[in-house]
This record gives C-alpha cells, sequence and structure tokens, in this order.
C-alpha cells in the first residue's frame, strides 16, 4: 500500500543541497550516516525503483537532521513526526523505521552542527539535534503504543531510550556546573530547552494521554516536577530564560538569542563550508573571527555578512537588542585583513559610519571575556539558588 508523501525526494534532495552543498559535492560517502543516506540519494540512478515508504522516511529523516544546523532547514518536521507513521503501515515497515529511530540515538550529531557542548568530564555530546532525535522518537513510541500486543514491548525499550536521553542529558549539565563553567552551563541548558521542547510538542501533536506512562515520567519534566533528575532539567530551563546583561547590552536571555537567524539567509556564502555554520548564540567571537578570515570568503563576501548582521540586529532592535550580531562583528573585525578601517571600505558610506560610531560601536567594543564573565557569573548564581 502506498501513502501520500509530503515532498517528492527530487525537491527534498533539491532543498538540501540549496543549504549544504559541501557535503553533497563530496567525492566519497560522509562517515555520518544521515549524510551519506542524502549522499547516497543525489547519485540514485534515475532508472531505480521508487523509494519504499522505510526509505522514503529514512531519507526525511537524514535530510533534516543534516540541515536542521543550517541556515535553511528542510521543513519536514510533521512529515517524521507524526504523517509518514501511518496507522496502515505494515508490522515490518513499521519496525524498520522503529530501527532506524533506535539506531540514530548514536549518531554523530556533530557531523554538520556546531551547535553542542561537550561535558567537561566525560566528553559527552549535548546537542540541540538531540532535540529532533527526541521528536522522531515520540512518533515512533506513539506508533507503536497504538497497536498493543508485541509493539508494546518495543513502545516500553522506545520509552525507556527516551528517559535515558533525558537522564544523560541533565548529567552533561550538572558537569558544567560542577566545574563552575557559566557559559557551558548556559549552552547546554539551551540546547536541553530546545529539546524538551520537542519532546512536549510531539506528545501534544500526538494527543498522548495524560496517563500515558512516557508522558507521565517525561512531559514538562523540568516544571511539573521540578525535584526529578536532580533538579538539573528544572534548572535548564530557568538558565535559558534568565535575563542576563553585560556592561553597555540591553538584557536579553538565552532563549531570545536562539532564534532562526533569518537575516543571515541572504548571505549565501555561509553555506560554502560548515565552518560557517553557527554556534550557539550569543557567542559568536570565534565565528565571526572564522568569517573574517574564512579563505572561501572573499573581502566582498566578509562585507555582505557584515551587512546582514547589521542589518538583522537593526531589525531585532524593536523586538529584542541581540548580543550575538555584535559579538560576531568584533571577531570579524578582529580577523579581517586589515581590520575595521579596510572593512569598511567595503561596506556603503552610513553602514561604515554605523559600525565606527553609535551604538552599535559601544557593543562591539566591549572585551568578549568581560563579556562571558558576566553571563557565566549570573549562570552560576542562579545554580547555586537552584541546587542547593
Amino acid at each position: 500500500m502506498e501513502f501520500l508523501r509530503g515532498i517528492t525526494p527530487e525537491t527534498l534532495l533539491e532543498h538540501v543541497r540549496n543549504t549544504i552543498p559541501f557535503a553533497l559535492d563530496a567525492r566519497t560517502p560522509p562517515e555520518s550516516p544521515y549524510l551519506k543516506v542524502v549522499w547516497e540519494a543525489c547519485r540514485r540512478p534515475e532508472s531505480s525503483p521508487p523509494l519504499s515508504h522505510h526509505e522514503y522516511f529514512a531519507l526525511c529523516v537524514s535530510a533534516h537532521l543534516s540541515t536542521v544546523s543550517s541556515f535553511v532547514p528542510t521543513d519536514v518536521d510533521n512529515q517524521i513526526r507524526f504523517k509518514l507513521w501511518h496507522p496502515e503501515l505494515s508490522a515490518s515497515e513499521r519496525q524498520t523505521m522503529v530501527s532506524l529511530v533506535t539506531q540514530a540515538l548514536g549518531w554523530d550529531m556533530t557531523a554538520i552542527s556546531k551547535r553542542f557542548v561537550r561535558g567537561p568530564q566525560s566528553g559527552r555530546v549535548l546537542s540541540g539535534m538531540h532535540g529532533e532525535w527526541f521528536s522522531i522518537a515520540v512518533g515512533a513510541y506513539c506508533a507503536l503504543r497504538s497497536h498493543g500486543g508485541t509493539s508494546s514491548t518495543d513502545a516500553d525499550a522506545m520509552r525507556g531510550l527516551i528517559l535515558h536521553e533525558m537522564q544523560r542529558e541533565a548529567e552533561v549539565l550538572g558537569e558544567f556546573v560542577q566545574a563552575r563553567d557559566g557559559i557551558g552551563a548556559l549552552q547546554a541548558a539551551t540546547s536541553i530547552a530546545h529539546n524538551l521542547g520537542d519532546l512536549d510538542r510531539v506528545m501534544d501533536q500526538w494527543n498522548l494521554d495524560p496517563a500515558d506512562p512516557l508522558r507521565a515520567e517525561a512531559y514538562r519534566a523540568g516544571h511539573d516536577n521540578p525535584a526529578r533528575f536532580k533538579g538539573l532539567l528544572r534548572l535548564a530551563g530557568e538558565l535559558n530564560k534568565l535575563v542576563l546583561s553585560a556592561t553597555g547590552m540591553a538584557p536579553t536571555s538565552m532563549a531570545a538569542e536562539n532564534h532562526r537567524h533569518f537575516a543571515l539567509r541572504q548571505a549565501r556564502s555561509l553555506r560554502r563550508s560548515p565552518d560557517l555554520l553557527l554556534p550557539i548564540s550569543p557567542f559568536f567571537d570565534d565565528w565571526g573571527a572564522t568569517v573574517g578570515r574564512h579563505p572561501l570568503l572573499s573581502p566582498e563576501d566578509v562585507a555582505e555578512i557584515t551587512q546582514c548582521l547589521m542589518d538583522g540586529w537593526d531589525k531585532l532592535k524593536p523586538i529584542q537588542k541581540t548580543a550575538a550580531y555584535p559579538r560576531a562583528l568584533a571577531g570579524i573585525e578582529s580577523s579581517f585583513s586589515g581590520g575595521l578601517s579596510r572593512l569598511c571600505q567595503y561596506l556603503p558610506a552610513k553602514s561604515a559610519k554605523n559600525l565606527r560610531s553609535g551604538l552599535l560601536r559601544t557593543l562591539t567594543s566591549i572585551r568578549r571575556d568581560r563579556f562571558e564573565a558576566q553571563w557565566g557569573e549570573q549562570a552560576l548564581k542562579l545554580a547555586r539558588g537552584l541546587l542547593r
């Protein structure tokens, strides 16, 4: 039986190529399983038979994970979380999909993302991409629960994986707190808050019964039962929304800073290398320095990116005076050959003036160590208060 598909494989691959061309143009297949799936799909002979349902699911999952940390993610969220788990799937097809989801938890989430941290003691990776795994894992769990019988045993196993991942993420945050690394704690907390948001959202999408064991144990984990997970998931939520400020900068928060960065989509040169993918906001100094000296970017490219950052900062001002874009501009200025004076030669006169003086100049002049120390201290103060 065939089921409706929201986007053709050909169109989906065009979308992937649009945002991460460097991954698909490689001569040899990437090591990462999800990148390898899209790489091989691009080379699939035209005479090949249509993809089966589980093959199409694998392509959608792989395309999503490959691009979710890019500037233009593919829009297949509802497909992999809900629509492709059709109630009339055969048991074998459904089980193949479930097996893929189980395997995906062990995939390298750093292969195509800069938005991750590593636990300072264990080295374990924590990334917003783990939230994407949560979302498909909940889909698998709900599909299994709806069929009963032997599927219930598999559903219990999936629930166990989800809860284990929640515990693992809490432990990674705990490592940063123990190491007194406030910036690392903020970055970890933002990833966790995003991940738990995905988890809750898909349970709501499936209308999961409040009495269901997964919903009872995992839904609003940092809110409804804050003492669970040693209070660390509650801490993640509080750190993510904590109002933070540094001298000379308007108050902001990790939640407000980690938006979709639409302003940077215009600068297509940012899609030339994985080096140019964005890290966790607002700590963009290193990213800006990479932009300023990257061999694949011409001075004109750097100027265009600079202009996009300035435009984005200006557009966001009425809503949220972002700290990330001034940090990125400071990084660009520090590494661009010839510094600010030469960079301004490639900018419109008005932009050059705004970069040299006024509020934006005040913000880019704040030293990185001072900026990060103030944020880190506020984070650790909150952690001490909540984890007594």
